[in-house]
């Protein structure tokens, strides 16, 4: 996926536990809100960032998962979530990474 100018700042230690912080395969945030990978490759997730932020950092709380770009947007909308300019880079359909 080519997201042109849309990076996300990325600290060295990647974690791959999905409601990390540092989750490695987060997308891009707005405000409060990220889209990332589901942990298995299979479709998009809206997080929304809780509260409390410990010493690792802030943690986050699924909101739903999405195959398409249209229910991703449908469900940020749902949750007042602003649109990031990224969302434009993304496919109409998840594309499913097979890991052998």
């Amino acid at each position: 996926m080519n997201m042109h100018n849309c990076t996300v700042a990325r600290s060295v230690d990647l974690s791959v536990r999905e409601t990390s912080d540092n989750y490695r395969a987060e997308l891009f945030r707005m405000g409060l809100y990220r889209v990332v990978v589901c942990r298995h490759g299979l479709q998009w997730v809206l997080q929304k960032q809780r509260f409390k932020i410990s010493v690792l950092g802030a943690a986050w709380r699924n909101l739903g998962y999405c195959t398409t770009k249209t229910a991703l947007i449908r469900l940020q909308q749902a949750h007042n979530a602003p649109l990031h300019p990224c969302m434009d880079a993304l496919p109409a359909r998840f594309a499913c990474e097979v890991r052998q």
